[in-house]
């Protein structure tokens, strides 16, 4: 194959294919990436994006032609690309081939930090991306080793990764945005924790790999109750895993496995959980439709939220406003 050197123009603005292709979520927990390969960012930015995993897809129509994309990699992420589509193209990593021919469907590849990139597609693809900043990996190194990295980590080097349990964790972060859940922040930040830890236990690089405990201790109880609170005054807005974490003056990682060690929950399910009691005591109300009920708890749709009532509950929330409460 040959290497294009011009840059066709697409006729719509991404924005547009975003909005007319594949949907994104209402909450922001994937942002549509305009520019190949580089970090989308937050508007309003916070003070712990820099400790968050970003989100992000990649739609790249049929034009009849080669279309060719750089990156100058000035991010310090670590880029988990995982193809959502078959595809055929040509890609060069710090100005040398990389790959060239055709990529499957659920191909995983990570690209190190700050390294420049290139691509020449000649097919349409579709791509979700997961960005590690160097923060989160920092706060699993630390947490892992009792110390933070000296220097920034280059986990690996750039490659195709035929690690199942990356892709299965990928693949859930994918499934978020159809999910829905008013429960995906505290979820996204769980898997981004998980992915770094298995980047870690891959080891490359001479970096060595994590203890894990594989029995974790159960949060104090002042730590267990302080947590609960911030959850039980926070219902009706997302809640990060970092705001829980931060509330007790925890890691995340360690957050997570002591919180699920005390409750017998992750998280996330367990905020899910204490939303659908809030909807029960709501539905008590004869005069609250059902679907103002699931939007003030942070569900996108009326259908969405039955499917998870009754998943927990056992019943649709309209049965059991008639027939359990």
């Amino acid at each position: 194959m040959k290497p294009w050197s011009f840059i066709p123009q697409l006729d719509q603005p991404r924005e547009q294919i975003y909005e007319e292709g594949i949907p994104h979520s209402g909450s922001s927990l994937i942002l549509p990436e305009l520019e190949w390969c580089r970090r989308p960012s937050r508007d309003p930015l916070s003070q712990e994006d820099g400790l968050k995993a970003t989100l992000s897809r990649w739609v790249q129509p049929e034009l009849g032609h080669p279309v060719e994309y750089s990156s100058k990699g000035e991010d310090n992420s670590h880029v988990l690309s995982i193809f959502c589509s078959p595809t055929r193209g040509e890609w060069f990593a710090a100005g040398k081939p990389f790959y060239s021919g055709r990529v499957s469907a659920d191909s995983v590849w990570l690209r190190e930090p700050s390294q420049a990139a290139r691509v020449v597609y000649y097919e349409g693809v579709r791509s979700f991306r997961v960005y590690l900043p160097q923060e989160l990996l920092a706060e699993c190194y630390e947490g892992a080793f009792g110390h933070p990295p000296d220097t920034d980590l280059v986990l690996s080097s750039s490659k195709r990764l035929g690690c199942p349990i990356v892709r299965r964790l990928v693949q859930m972060l994918i499934n978020i945005d159809s999910f829905g859940s008013p429960a995906g922040p505290t979820f996204v930040d769980g898997i981004s924790l998980a992915l770094a830890s298995r980047l870690f236990a891959l080891n490359s690089k001479g970096i060595q790999s994590p203890l894990v405990d594989t029995q974790p201790k159960a949060l104090t109880k002042w730590r267990l109750n302080r947590s609960i609170d911030y959850i039980e005054a926070n219902l009706l807005r997302p809640i990060y895993l970092i705001e829980l974490s931060n509330a007790v003056g925890l890691s995340r990682m360690h957050f997570a496995s002591q919180f699920r060690a005390a409750t017998g929950y992750a998280p996330n399910r367990y905020i899910l959980r204490r939303k659908i009691a809030h909807a029960q005591t709501l539905l008590r109300d004869p005069r609250m439709p059902i679907v103002d009920i699931a939007l003030l708890l942070g569900f996108r749709t009326q259908a969405h939220f039955t499917v998870v009532f009754k998943g927990i509950v056992g019943h649709p929330p309209a049965y059991w406003r008639k027939h359990c409460c």
